[in-house]
């Protein structure tokens, strides 16, 4: 018997969910905020950014400065953790609140919030869709061919060894450029933002040159600020990259499929789940972001239940990420998934050698 492919695989799998209301498998108490529980949240993770940067003004060597702008990085991916829930409505039921702790959260990365907020949904809307995903979507291998150097070359890196820079192009690309969005709406969203965080960041960085001089300005922010954007990139990267996900051409993608199979969850050391807010519970979120972070191993563990098999799971590790940087680079027209750089397809499962991943 001949193994079916495993595209055709995958969208069977997807053909079973149509007509599924997902979020019917969450219990209705899961979406209930509790706004003194995410306040908590918010305060560890300034606390850790805060406790960290104060770290390297009083370290006695500079031997102390790489695990404190680690620590640093963990704790504005942390504060963008809570941004995140305040983006999706599922951190207090006040509007204006959720603007006042995501934009106060996104300070240390000077992400204005409804930017983000925009840009994200735009993802949620289209994950792993070929055409309209906002997020890591791989570039057809001709495509890439035809790109001109210049872009190639970036692509080729932030896909690779600069992966800790692709959030950081998403950044530039949307974060003070009100003309990115569609909608006049949209764009007065964004331009209250950036009148916002525009002049507390340039406060901030100016008073913070006027202290302690450029060598400063890099040592607590600069080296912060990237370290943010490592664990940015590297924990989407791996939530929405695998050899056995696709992406789909909008012929093929479906709302339930991009909510439920194209996302993988990743378990975390306890500490690190703490920290980053359950961001690793992903699907999920994906299903029913109105569910609080603190709500959403319940809520997966509801889906497991309706859903069997359904839930992509892994442990994480250094050795998945370098196996993603390592392998999916493009999309290949043929298989519907991945293609090494060398013009390799990657077999859902393998890597361009043939070895397991």
């Amino acid at each position: 018997m001949t193994a079916e492919p495993a595209l055709e695989a995958f969208l069977r799998k997807s053909r079973e969910l149509e007509g599924r209301k997902l979020t019917e498998s969450i219990p209705r108490e899961y979406f209930e905020p509790r706004t003194a529980r995410g306040l908590l949240g918010f305060a560890l993770s300034w606390a850790v950014y805060a406790g960290a940067v104060a770290g390297l003004v009083w370290a006695p060597t500079a031997w102390l400065y790489p695990p404190l702008w680690i620590l640093a990085g963990l704790g504005g991916w942390g504060l963008h953790c809570i941004a995140h829930d305040c983006g999706h409505g599922s951190f207090s039921r006040s509007r204006r609140l959720n603007v006042t702790v995501a934009s106060l959260s996104l300070l240390p990365l000077l992400y204005p919030f409804h930017s983000w907020r925009h840009v994200h949904n735009m993802h949620h809307a289209h994950t792993n869709n070929l055409e309209l995903d906002t997020d890591w979507r791989p570039v057809p291998a001709g495509l890439y061919d035809r790109m001109p150097r210049p872009q190639r070359v970036l692509y080729a890196a932030t896909r690779t060894w600069a992966f800790w820079g692709g959030t950081i192009r998403y950044w530039l690309v949307s974060g003070f450029r009100p003309g990115f969005f569609p909608k006049a709406s949209m764009r007065s969203d964004v331009r209250r933002s950036i009148a916002v965080t525009a002049p507390l960041g340039i406060g901030w960085l100016a008073a913070l040159v006027w202290l302690t001089g450029v060598p400063g300005l890099v040592v607590y922010f600069a080296v912060p600020w990237l370290m943010i954007h490592l664990w940015f990139s590297a924990t989407t990267l791996m939530h929405h990259s695998a050899s056995d996900v696709p992406y789909l051409t909008s012929e093929y993608w479906t709302r339930n499929a991009g909510r439920l199979l194209m996302t993988t969850d990743y378990t975390y050391p306890r500490v690190l789940s703490l920290l980053t807010h359950n961001i690793s519970v992903h699907t999920a979120h994906h299903v029913a972001p109105a569910v609080p972070f603190y709500n959403l191993p319940q809520a997966q563990a509801a889906l497991k239940r309706a859903h069997p098999g359904m839930v992509r799971e892994d442990k994480v590790s250094l050795r998945g990420l370098w196996q993603i940087l390592r392998n999916l680079h493009l999309y290949d027209e043929n298989s519907g998934f991945y293609a090494h750089f060398s013009g390799t397809p990657v077999a859902p499962g393998t890597g361009p050698e043939g070895k397991r991943l």
